[in-house]
């Protein structure tokens, strides 16, 4: 390629002799780097040695004479110049005749390479390059310009590493020259790289673009429709039947898209008229444009009065649309599988309009689209937050700082009244408006995050932009931390017995027997005995009485509750019945104590026999009107069958009368673990009383199961029935007196006369002819003679009734045979008849001894039973 400079146009010998260099050191770029692209970049070996080239040049004879300097240039301002001038020429000439999509501008890039090489060390004016990016920039369509980005994107790092403070004012009037030129609307993406560019340049507490002076961009006026002028402009209409058609028209046009119908909502809410709202909407344009108008009270009253309306409106369209507004439901209806060409389509609809179109006859169109209003609400956010700035808490935040009084306007403050406005209408529009459509919440989000972070710049521009980087460490406190850091990380020595440290002497090898002695005894492996844990409690407890502050009872208040749950763990084992008797968590006294039976006259447990259990161990529910004979039957079986039967008592709330014993005749617990145990579900049946509850324990069941033991408990017709409701496993037996006569006979031996009435008033369904009560029972008894009806209950239980029933299944001589030979075989008849007659003596002085005992039993139990009779009828 011929010289870019000539000796004709320039006289000067050095511009000269540095144009040839410039034209050698491009032709062994071009021989480096093949490639007609703009990576790789060239390093500054790729140019050769440039120091000794540039040494030789710039001290040439002439340029030595003609400034008087020796073998170097002395006057660097006058290289600088040189280098310019012979840069210069050598790229307006490659711009002129060079295409950008010619493969041959690769030489551009190359020479743009060669000044950075020449920048960093300091050989011409760091900001030369970008003078040159600058004047390029100018001369090229948009297309070459976003090719000249990518240049400027792939050297963004090196070329903006040294020297900035030179060249960042290039930097940003290129930048901002070229975003005048671009559309935002058709260019978005294009803007975005060139202010991506300077965030990347510019470090982050850069004052460049800060707007210190807080101007506000007036000159975006919106103007809009005077629909009054409208109005009297408007020709009259001659005919009534046109007037007609007109109002026709507009009454089918009026809806499109928008509704503002006032009977949607209450008479103060209602939406105004699009008429009546597009002056007041589009008036909001002006104060958005320059918020200062909002210190007048007049302007911020109209400012109030207007966004309150369109708020109103916005919510109206909300309703009308639904959750999803119209084009989401158009995009959901075309599926996912969209071509590239419908997402790019989307991306354009959706860019950002610099302008609004404030015509009148697209108001309403305008309206109804989500990403409209969207635009209205980010502007009003940020209103918003500008009034909050002027609040006097506000105020109070920035009174210690250094301020920058363009922005923090010292003389206005927001009243009380218009604060809570502010904060109200903020969260209105975040909460009811920001939000709607399928991507509000996502939406929402973004918008307040952006505004969040807005106001940490706003507040560090109120605060005159203090420096937000730290100064660099000095070296002296450079050595200190490393020093520190040596001493830490460094491994000490340690001593042979450290200072607290356990002694060692247990690792020697001593004997092996005496210490395998020592890891086998019990005490390391068995658990400890519960008795145990009963004085360590009872010091716990003590010591936390004795304590005065809250602090000196936590340490004992945690080793009690781990001493107690250890102790119910090891209870759980072998008194998991005591369990019912805690009531309150912290005290635990119940499951110390020893376990004993019903009658508390009896020291140990009665050694039961195998025969005396049934092989059936359900639970036994005894039902039956008062005085019909429960509890005397009860007493029959557990004497004669000896530990084999437990009696279950009820749980009640009310006070132990005199007479009375835990476990024998209730468990008397608190109101609040009685709601815990029918709550829970762990009561089979339960009643009410005159405000005493009354129930029975479905675990006091299963423990006595457990146990190998048959629980028999008393209930009545609806304790029966809740049972039953709940699908418990039961043996139920019904025991009925034999008349009306015989039960008060009874009762009024046990001198309850004022019982009497009630008890027969409660008894009587049972005889009734089309009375229910009989049905779902196991077993129904007719308590006539005691020791026939025992005889019949005890069959029963023992499965005795069923063999009885296969054998009058034989035939009547078989049985005859079979009885004869039975009598033959054991006795003669005389002694048979001899013990036969003591058997019945034995049983009659049993019944005898049980008679006043049943007479006794079944009056208590008559109080009883006739209070949780009129309970359950009650409820």
């Amino acid at each position: 390629m011929p010289a870019a400079v000539t000796p004709q146009r320039h006289e000067v010998p050095g511009v000269v002799a540095f144009a040839k260099l410039l034209d050698n050191l491009l032709a062994r770029s071009m021989e480096v780097k093949s490639t007609p692209t703009i990576e790789p970049a060239l390093q500054k070996a790729d140019f050769g040695d440039l120091q000794d080239q540039l040494a030789r040049v710039l001290a040439i004879p002439g340029v030595a004479e003609e400034n008087g300097a020796g073998i170097a240039i002395q006057n660097k301002a006058q290289q600088f110049a040189i280098i310019e001038t012979a840069v210069r020429d050598m790229f307006s000439n490659l711009i002129a005749t060079t295409p950008i999509e010619s493969p041959d501008f690769v030489k551009v890039w190359n020479l743009f390479d060669l000044l950075t090489v020449l920048s960093d060390d300091e050989k011409c004016d760091p900001a030369l390059l970008f003078w040159l990016v600058e004047e390029l920039l100018d001369s090229q369509t948009i297309a070459g310009c976003r090719k000249i980005f990518d240049f400027l994107e792939s050297r963004r790092e090196r070329i903006t590493v040294n020297h900035f403070k030179q060249k960042q004012l290039v930097i940003l009037r290129s930048c901002n020259e070229l975003l005048r030129r671009l559309s935002r609307a058709e260019d978005t993406a294009f803007c975005g790289r060139v202010f991506i560019f300077m965030f990347q340049s510019f470090p982050l507490g850069d004052k460049s673009s800060v707007n210190l002076r807080g101007e506000y961009h007036t000159e975006n006026v919106t103007v809009f429709d005077d629909l009054s002028t409208k109005a009297e402009e408007t020709p009259e209409q001659m005919d009534v039947d046109s007037q007609t058609g007109a109002k026709e028209k507009e009454t089918k046009s009026q809806p499109k898209a928008v509704s503002f119908d006032a009977k949607k909502s209450v008479q103060n809410d209602q939406p105004l008229e699009p008429d009546a709202l597009y002056p007041l909407f589009w008036s909001l344009q002006e104060t958005f444009s320059q918020p200062k108008r909002l210190f007048d009270p007049a302007h911020l009253n109209e400012f109030k009065r207007g966004l309150e309306a369109t708020m109103i409106s916005f919510r109206a369209i909300q309703s009308e649309q639904g959750q999803r507004p119209p084009k989401a439901v158009d995009e959901a209806q075309r599926g996912f599988k969209r071509k590239r060409a419908d997402v790019e389509e989307s991306d354009l609809a959706n860019s950002y309009n610099p302008k609004y179109l404030t015509s009148r006859d697209l108001f309403e169109l305008e309206m109804s689209d989500i990403s409209f209003r969207r635009h209205i609400l980010v502007q009003a956010l940020i209103i918003m937050d500008f009034l909050l700035s002027l609040s006097p808490k506000t105020k109070e935040k920035l009174a210690g700082n250094a301020q920058n009084k363009s922005v923090i306007y010292l003389g206005q403050v927001l009243t009380e009244e218009d604060t809570k406005w502010a904060t109200e209408m903020k969260k209105t529009i975040v909460d009811k408006y920001l939000k709607h459509g399928v991507d509000g919440p996502y939406f929402s989000r973004m918008v307040e995050t952006v505004l969040a972070r807005d106001k940490n710049w706003i507040r560090w521009k109120s605060e005159n932009c203090p420096s937000i980087e730290l100064p660099a460490v000095s070296p002296e406190i450079f050595d200190e931390a490393k020093k520190a850091a040596q001493r830490i990380t460094t491994k000490k020595r340690l001593r042979a017995t450290p200072m607290g440290s356990l002694p060692l002497g247990f690792l020697d090898d001593g004997d092996d027997e005496r210490a395998m002695k020592k890891l086998k005894a019990p005490e390391r492996y068995s658990l400890p005995e519960l008795e145990s844990f009963k004085g360590k409690i009872a010091n716990d407890d003590f010591e936390i009485d004795m304590s005065n502050t809250p602090q000196e009872k936590a340490p004992f208040i945690e080793s009690k509750a781990s001493k107690s749950w250890r102790a119910l763990r090891i209870a759980g084992k072998s008194r998991l019945a005591s369990f019912d008797k805690i009531d309150d968590p912290e005290k635990i006294d119940a499951i110390f104590e020893e376990p004993v039976d019903v009658d508390e006259s009896e020291t140990a447990e009665e050694v039961v026999k195998s025969e005396d259990v049934p092989e059936d161990k359900r639970p036994i529910i005894l039902s039956g009107p008062p005085g019909a004979g429960k509890a005397t039957l009860f007493q029959l079986l557990a004497s004669r069958r000896p530990g084999a039967f437990k009696h279950v008592p009820r749980h009640t709330t009310r006070k132990a009368q005199e007479g009375e014993a835990e476990g024998k005749d209730f468990y008397f617990v608190e109101k609040q673990a009685f709601n815990m145990l029918r709550d829970g579900d762990a009561l089979l049946e339960f009643t009410t009383i005159d405000d005493v509850d009354y129930g029975t324990s479905r675990k006091a069941l299963e423990a006595l199961v457990e146990g190998s033991k048959v629980p028999v408990t008393y209930m009545d017709s609806e304790a029966v029935q809740q049972t039953r409701d709940l699908g418990y496993s039961a043996r139920t037996i019904l025991i009925l007196p034999p008349s009306k006569e015989v039960l008060e006979e009874r009762l009024q031996k046990a001198e309850k006369g004022d019982l009497i009435a009630d008890a027969l008033a409660k008894a009587s369904p049972y005889w009734e002819e089309d009375s229910k009560l009989k049905d779902g029972f196991d077993l129904v008894l007719t308590n006539e003679e005691l020791d026939a009806t025992y005889k019949t209950l005890e069959d029963h239980i023992y499965g005795k009734a069923e063999e009885a029933e296969l054998s009058n299944g034989k035939p009547e001589n078989e049985a005859a045979v079979d009885e004869a030979d039975t009598v033959m075989d054991d006795a003669p008849v005389e002694v048979s008849q001899e013990n036969h007659g003591s058997q019945e003596a034995k049983e009659a002085e049993e019944t005898e001894k049980t008679a006043e005992a049943q007479e006794t039993e079944e009056a208590e139990e008559t109080v009883e039973e006739a209070k949780a009779d009129e309970a359950n009828e009650a409820s």
